[in-house]
């Protein structure tokens, strides 16, 4: 076989480009399935995991008291909610993915720059969540058989792992896999299934801890003996502190809020996904959060010779050892439900989000499924779970990675509501060439980069001080830089991309195309959309 008839094989499609597939096409109204029920089921299929479950550990583990917690929790989850909502109108009105709209602020070649940041964060997040996952099932396989948790180690200790934590791991990892075979529109029913369960079993075992412990637990009434760190003044300590706690839980949604076009454009109707991130994101990353704390703190008044409980796994684990065999069945349902839960974070917010930016990076020879495999297997080869058991400072650096995220939304925001004010050539998104508005020079945006660097290099200091083993010496002020690193980088990075563009304008701001390229919205809202389109033509013209 010659190497031309090898790579004619590989590609996706005979229609296939180096710039356009099907799969990042605008979508036409046949694909878009998800209605505002669905949303508000995807949500609660992915907003209740583990993660959300215990976020408020590292809080309480720096000094705060449970009411402070929850108020970090709270303003971190307003401030989330507004960006989930802003950043995903443009797939909803559009029907195209995040690497899509920002072909508009960078270029097209110069979207692969942040397309391959959020790839980078996806095989890693891939490997975590699905070690997450895996410890979930080895809770499940314990249930039914509890010789599964005293299974011969074969790996050394070099390992940072037992070999039936690996074989849950793989277990969970094969799982997953033919998932991925579903096209992301085709989704409603597994996130239906999964929101129902895991909001059940979340309930369920906080009412358990509450009743079985008869009050809120020790965490509420003496956090600092549990800690062993004293409880923070009013001030300006305290103050820093929880701005550091918002900005991390902020961070730790930063992929999120910048792919949500990707799932946006999904939405039958313009303004669908709004209702799910509206009236189930504060609940549920709020609720999980206090639902965690409580359940977390009556554990440990219950089971005072455990450690904290913060993981899920582990107190599922330590209910089956305490309680005997009679808890064998309500541990197995409990976990099953946040697996569940753990399979649409891994494989919704994790595989698929990384295979659509894959399909754009490399349109004639990856599309979503195939990006989501590669997204898997690389997410293996990252070994999470030396990464999860030991003192690494990776993890600290994919925490921290919201330093690079935060500058890439700010110009995102900024470009797409406030310069162009939500109207885009769709046509010009897919043209490689200089009759594109989008193609600049050779196919690079130079103000996007600028703008970006200029709300990065603040955070860099205390990022590289959060991530180096040997202690970096900053002054107060550049650790207070790093505390803020995410809004301030957004709003930095945000106008510094309007100020360039107020300088050297770009072309086609505020243009869109005559007529609807695509069939993006089919024949009633096609005519519709191109009256719409004409009148503010009119209307821009008239200004």
């Amino acid at each position: 076989m010659s190497s031309a008839t090898f790579w004619k094989a590989l590609e996706v499609s005979t229609d296939a480009t180096p710039y356009i597939n099907h799969d990042i096409l605008p979508l036409p109204p046949s694909r878009r399935t998800w209605t505002k029920k669905v949303f508000c089921f995807f949500w609660l299929s992915t907003a209740i995991n583990i993660a959300e479950w215990s976020a408020a550990g590292a809080a309480l583990g720096l000094g705060l008291t449970v009411p402070q917690a929850i108020i970090v929790n709270a303003t971190s989850t307003l401030i989330i909610t507004l960006a989930l909502v802003v950043n995903g109108m443009g797939g909803g009105k559009w029907h195209v993915p995040f690497a899509v709209l920002n072909r508009a602020p960078w270029g097209i070649r110069g979207s692969w720059f942040p397309l391959l940041n959020r790839v980078i964060l996806s095989c890693c997040w891939y490997g975590v969540e699905g070690w997450y996952g895996g410890q979930l099932t080895k809770v499940m396989i314990g249930s039914i058989w509890p010789s599964f948790y005293n299974m011969k180690n074969t790996f050394g200790p070099g390992q940072f792992m037992k070999t039936n934590e690996f074989v849950a791991f793989m277990i969970f990892w094969l799982i997953s896999l033919p998932i991925f075979l579903l096209r992301p529109e085709h989704y409603r029913i597994p996130a239906i299934i999964s929101s129902v369960t895991v909001t059940i079993a979340a309930f369920a075992i906080f009412i358990w801890a509450i009743a079985k412990q008869g009050n809120g637990g020790p965490l509420f009434s003496d956090p600092e003996e549990i800690y062993g760190i004293g409880k923070l003044s009013p001030g300006s300590a305290l103050g820093w502190v929880m701005m550091r706690c918002i900005t991390s839980g902020i961070g730790g949604w930063a992929g999120g809020i910048m792919y949500q076009s990707d799932f946006s454009r999904y939405a039958v109707n313009p303004g669908d996904q709004m209702w799910g991130q509206i009236l189930i994101i504060p609940i549920c990353l709020l609720g999980s959060n206090v639902l965690g704390i409580v359940t977390t703190s009556a554990a440990r008044g219950f089971y005072p010779d455990e450690p904290l409980l913060w993981k899920l796994y582990d107190l599922l684990e330590a209910i089956q050892r305490h309680e005997g065999p009679a808890a064998r069945a309500a541990v197995f349902f409990a976990a099953f439900a946040f697996f569940l839960s753990q399979l649409c974070v891994n494989i919704v917010a994790c595989g698929v989000v990384g295979g659509m930016d894959l399909a754009a990076l490399a349109p004639k020879y990856i599309n979503i499924r195939r990006g989501s495999f590669i997204i898997a297997v690389v997410g293996i080869c990252i070994n999470p779970w030396r990464i999860l058991n030991t003192a690494n400072s990776f993890i600290s650096a994919i925490s921290g990675y919201a330093v690079f995220l935060g500058p890439l939304t700010g110009i995102m925001v900024a470009d797409y509501h406030i310069l162009r004010r939500r109207r885009v050539k769709l046509s010009h998104f897919f043209i490689p060439n200089e009759s594109s508005d989008y193609w600049f020079w050779h196919g690079l945006n130079w103000r996007a980069p600028v703008a970006w660097l200029l709300g990065v290099w603040w955070s860099m200091p205390g990022f590289a001080r959060s991530i180096t083993r040997t202690p970096i010496v900053l002054s107060t002020g550049w650790v207070h830089i790093y505390y803020l690193s995410w809004p301030l980088a957004f709003c930095i990075s945000g106008t510094a991309w309007l100020v360039l563009n107020k300088l050297w304008p770009p072309p086609g701001v505020g243009e869109v195309d005559d007529k609807d390229v695509f069939g993006t919205f089919g024949p009633r809202e096609g005519s519709a959309s191109d009256e719409s389109i004409h009148s503010m033509d009119k209307e821009s013209k008239g200004l």
